[in-house]
């Protein structure tokens, strides 16, 4: 009987990209590099590509910016919008300190002052620019801008220490680099405190899923003076630790580590506290943090809810941006992060990210107004990023569809900057609403 015929093997197919063709040779080797870089190196770069964007969307905006004393700085004839607004406020806190008595207006109630900001930013320049003999104006843009790129490397440190393994890399990258595409996203490289909060925030947060306790607390107390985001930060650290206690049957807990339960349970609340008691010592005013803050409010006074209930009538009755924009940008905020607390809904996300979320819009609604700011106070709200690429209830392999949503939000993010710098940092008068 006769063999049966050999079959010819097919010829091995080779994978050239699209229409066999092969990856042009400069494509190749740029792949490679990238490839050959750590995780904190891709980070960096992929923070800073977006940076420089934004720097020339901020560098454009100036020129159609004209001269405003006390808001534009630093000259009529050199205005640069990264010291503008809130930005004076921390210049004066470097040069002149906290006054020791309340200013009052012409009604006698307490007037706006720096006792409203933090100081561990403004100071900070101040020490910066004695050491280098420089001015804070010189020194502050890139002092927060250094710590906002420090705080994106922690926060990919942090995704990758709670996403599931994986894809986790390509996961925790896409989502900071849509996170540094957010539309208010350049006040992290202007002389805001954005950059240096999200820095001890993102420390904070990766410190208690490592579970160091001590070193937590001490960072959340460094939070209390550095931006108002403490006292959410207390909500996290309370489920942190009462995740930790349902673990002591399978990992029981010593006497060193309950002291440490306790002290940073103690030292978060500590936080949410300590810059109104130390405004308290500085001026002999109990209420001196509190009648601060009343100065910024509509009606001269701090009312939980209230605010963002006038907020949203008003923009059902008078609709315009001013109103319109803070309403829709917390009330997606606050759906999306109680999205993330739903029971299956997003399990690839940390218990204590997805907290954080939910503690902070909560935060928002009860305590800012419904002001042209909260766009900017949405920043901290990065686990979002990770809903949004359609990641949360898993990792599946990283396809070309999420490199196209991921570069897709990045777009839609920077078309958000040049809307939100030309529509509120450049200021138009009458119109005088703060970023």
């Amino acid at each position: 009987m006769d063999a049966a015929p050999r079959t010819a093997e097919p010829p091995v197919r080779r994978d050239r990209g699209p229409r066999g063709r092969r990856p042009p040779a400069v494509v190749t080797r740029l792949t490679a590099r990238w490839g050959a870089l750590p995780w904190w190196g891709r980070t960096v770069l992929l923070f800073l590509a977006v940076r420089a964007v934004s720097a020339l969307l901020l560098a454009r905006a100036a020129q159609d910016q004209a001269w405003f004393p006390g808001v534009t700085a630093p000259a009529p004839d050199d205005i640069d919008l990264r010291l503008s607004w809130d930005a004076q406020w921390y210049q004066r806190i470097a040069t002149d300190g906290y006054p020791d008595t309340l200013p009052l207006d012409a009604e006698g109630r307490v007037a706006q002052n720096p006792w409203a900001f933090s100081p561990v930013f403004p100071l900070l320049a101040r020490a910066v620019a004695a050491l280098t003999g420089t001015s804070f104006a010189t020194v502050a843009p890139w002092l927060a801008l250094a710590a906002a790129t420090a705080a994106a490397v922690v926060l990919v440190r942090l995704l990758l220490d709670t996403l599931p393994a994986p894809t986790a890399e390509p996961v925790a990258l896409a989502a900071i680099t849509v996170w540094a595409a957010w539309p208010a996203s350049p006040s992290l490289q202007m002389a805001y405190t954005e950059g240096p909060g999200m820095l001890v925030l993102a420390g904070v947060l990766l410190l208690l899923v490592r579970e160091r306790w001590w070193a937590a607390g001490l960072l959340a107390v460094l939070l209390g003076l550095t931006r108002p985001m403490a006292l959410p930060v207390t909500a996290v650290v309370l489920v942190a630790v009462g995740w930790r206690w349902r673990e002591r049957g399978r990992r029981p807990i010593r006497r060193r580590e309950g002291l440490a339960l306790l002290g940073v349970v103690g030292l978060s609340g500590l936080a949410g506290v300590l810059w109104p008691l130390v405004a308290w010592w500085g001026t002999g005013r109990r209420e001196a943090y509190a009648d601060t803050m009343a100065a910024w409010r509509t009606g001269g006074e701090v009312q939980p809810l209230e605010p963002w209930l006038r907020t949203l009538r008003w923009a059902v009755e008078y609709p315009s941006s001013i109103t319109v924009v803070p309403t829709i940008a917390l009330a997606v905020a606050l759906t999306l992060s109680l999205v993330l607390l739903v029971p299956g809904a997003a399990p690839a996300v940390d218990v204590r990210l997805r907290v954080w979320c939910a503690a902070y819009t909560g935060y928002l609604l009860l305590v800012v107004d419904g002001t042209t700011s909260t766009v900017r106070y949405l920043t901290p709200l990065v686990p979002l990023a990770v809903l949004l690429l359609g990641a949360a209830r898993g990792l599946p392999a990283w396809r070309r569809r999420h490199t196209l949503l991921t570069a897709g939000w990045v777009v839609a993010g920077v078309v958000g900057q040049a809307a939100w710098i030309w529509w509120i940092v450049v200021l138009a008068p009458p119109d005088f609403y703060p970023p």
